[in-house]
């Protein structure tokens, strides 16, 4: 249980152990006092695993909603049961409203267009227990902007549930934003739409961070039942899975659908012929309810057209269980590039299942919905259309990679943006160069290198829901991806995936936080890498490395590099021979900065060196202090680190 004292005096000396594969505890890396409280309580425990009194709450939805094109209206009804599973009793219930970020002065950090200004969330009915809700209550019922904070006259008691029933409408705002929206006057993307009852955590008790525009996602693993009724001529693709195709589509159709789930090739369920044709859903009432189930998710969403294009096809994503996964891709008869996005889609699953992260696709079902922008929901993302084709799979692999994190996970990606965003930026890396034929390295470490060690670039371990702009831009995304792709280089791909399985595995379908990342690691590798988190994941700096001094003797050349930076990366030297043009690529990982500043490197190398005129690392610059050898002696800036595997020190050009 969560103590509230408000002022207290510790004092604990806590060493770090290894000992027979056991850590005892952990303390060089600075933990805030709330967190710590949780490892306390036991709720979390330094061995990476949650604690022995780890709990989690959840909720089941029942949902039915009508959504009019026309008029861009959702009517909405649901039923919720609310399991209490804390060692708290509760009294009150937080629920999120995040429509209200749409109304006249209301806290954003994103300037919103007119055309996306509405009204917000209107609550028309609540009851809870079996009691209405006075909503014009400003005692009890508290409008905290996307926030609705209810005030209970009875406690939710611990290991108890009830049941809550709410009646709700908004407009769709009119604009093809990212995340959600029009985009164009019969196709919609529909998220952040239901009253959803905020975490409750061990370590913040309830999240009321509200949502401003710029972070994303908190939400408890719940179980979804939801009905969309929509006019007859309209399809709807939504998280989980369809139950009632038979009753939607026309038989042709139908069976397409079905074989879809079946096939190894893209099946064309809804093609341009067919639409003009039309008689593809069933027409025998005006409207017609596309009925979903998704089982222990963290959110639901749903796009809607009544002319997209349809193509479906699947994947064996677990050898060991035959299980297979259902991919859609859903879009504009004008969006050329989606007429190939199923395939990538499937592609891109087919990676992320068997090699990086090797773990099988968690989700019966993925589509693709033809919006704008790259966006990413459970079991659905919604993407704009792109020029090239490195930009779609580049957008396609990344929107799917979080479906690992932070949907599989359950990470506060509020107040930890990098702990998704940085692995959805890493770990199509390999994929996005060979399908996309593009370096993803490379443009992750430019956007890195504009701004390291800038006054604007923060520490990671800052929430994120206190950063903006540029800031929070560099913490989520291209710092952690540069930080998780040296760990790997580092580790090697084995050992690497031995932490990345045992993180998952410890967390999957809970709420990690940072530390439960660290530790995670650290236990299954064997290894205390706290050296490494510090620098890139708590202090401000930047990597910039320095070559002291080198010496000749004959062919023989010593170069002592030191670390001028505090963060710790690679080192990639290439020496050149004037009469050839032969590379010679010494590289070393960052280990070698665990216990040094400076690092010797020896070569042999027959014949002058060419000269050359930039000194690089994948960071900041590496600079000669002795100007004389700047001429001898060139560092690729972006380089393959994970080709040279064997970290020669000495290389030699026959």
């Amino acid at each position: 249980m969560r103590t509230k004292t408000l002022l207290f005096v510790s004092v604990t000396f806590v060493l770090t152990t290894i000992i027979s594969g056991k850590i005892l505890a952990q303390n060089d890396l600075y933990m805030p006092r709330d967190i710590k409280m949780a490892y306390d309580n036991g709720t979390r425990a330094y061995d990476g695993k949650p604690g022995k009194n780890y709990w989690q709450n959840y909720s089941n939805y029942k949902i039915n909603v009508k959504v009019t094109p026309s008029t861009r209206l959702v009517e909405g009804e649901e039923t919720i049961i609310y399991h209490n599973n804390s060692p708290e009793d509760l009294d009150r219930i937080v629920f999120r409203l995040y429509q209200n970020r749409n109304k006249i002065g209301a806290q954003r950090s994103r300037p919103l267009s007119k055309k996306a200004i509405t009204d917000g969330q209107t609550i028309t009915k609540m009851i809870i227990d079996g009691n209405e809700i006075d909503l014009k209550n400003k005692k009890k019922v508290l409008d905290r902007g996307t926030n609705l904070i209810v005030k209970l006259d009875s406690l939710i008691a611990s290991k108890s549930s009830i049941e809550i029933k709410v009646n709700w409408n908004f407009t769709i705002p009119n604009t093809s934003r990212g995340r959600m929206g029009t985009y164009d006057s019969t196709s919609f993307l529909i998220g952040y739409w239901y009253p959803q009852i905020a975490v409750f955590d061990d370590i913040d008790g309830w999240d009321v961070i509200p949502f401003t525009g710029t972070q994303e996602f908190y939400n408890d693993f719940s179980n979804f039942d939801v009905s969309v009724t929509v006019p007859n001529t309209f399809a709807v693709w939504a998280t989980g899975v369809l139950q009632n195709p038979s009753e939607l589509l026309t038989e042709k159709f139908l069976d397409r659908y079905n074989d879809a789930h079946k096939s190894d090739d893209v099946v064309k369920i809804v093609d341009t012929v067919d639409q003009k044709n039309g008689g593809i859903y069933n027409s025998d009432n005006e409207f017609n309810s596309w009925h979903y189930i998704a089982e222990n998710v963290p959110d639901f969403v749903f796009g809607m057209s009544d002319h997209y294009l349809w193509d479906a096809v699947s994947l064996t994503v677990d050898k060991n269980s035959g299980r297979r996964v259902y991919i859609a891709a859903v879009y504009k008869k004008e969006s050329k590039d989606f007429y190939e996005v199923a395939d990538i889609a499937k592609q891109t699953i087919n990676y992320f299942s068997t090699k990086m992260p090797a773990v099988p696709f968690p989700f019966p079902s993925l589509t693709v919905f033809n919006g704008r922008g790259g966006m990413e929901y459970p079991m659905l993302i919604n993407d704009g259309s792109m020029s090239t084709w490195r930009r779609t799979v580049g957008v396609t692999s990344h929107e799917i990679a979080h479906q690992y994190m932070p949907f599989y996970m359950g990470i506060n990606e509020k107040k930890y943006a990098f702990m998704d965003e940085g692995w959805a930026q890493m770990l199509p890396f390999d994929f996005q160069t060979e399908v996309g034929k593009y370096n993803a390295r490379i443009r992750n470490n430019r956007f890195y290198s504009f701004m390291a060690g800038n006054e604007m670039e923060m520490p990671l371990m800052i929430p994120s829901n206190l950063l903006n702009g540029i800031s929070n831009s560099i913490s989520a995304y291209s710092r952690p991806g540069q930080a998780y792709e040296y760990l790997r280089n580092m580790l090697g791909d084995e050992l690497f995936l031995i932490g990345l399985h045992a993180y998952m595995n410890n967390w999957n379908h809970k709420h990690p936080g940072p530390y439960d990342f660290f530790y995670s690691f650290n236990q299954a590798t064997g290894k205390n890498l706290n050296w490494y988190w510090k620098p890139w994941f708590f202090e401000r700096g930047y990597p910039d490395l320095g070559i002291k001094k080198v010496e000749k003797n004959d062919n023989n050349y010593k170069i002592l590099v030191e670390k001028i930076g505090n963060i710790p990366v690679p080192i990639a030297l290439t020496f050149i021979n004037d009469k050839d043009s032969a590379n010679t690529i010494i590289t070393k990982t960052a280990a070698v900065w665990e216990n040094n500043s400076e690092v010797l490197i020896e070569v042999n190398i027959k014949g002058n060196i060419k000269p050359g005129n930039k000194i690089f690392t994948q960071g900041k610059s590496i600079r000669p202090k002795d100007e004389k050898w700047w001429e001898m002696i060139r560092a690729l800036r972006e380089h393959y680190y994970n080709k040279y595997k064997d970290n020669k020190t000495t290389l030699k050009i026959n």
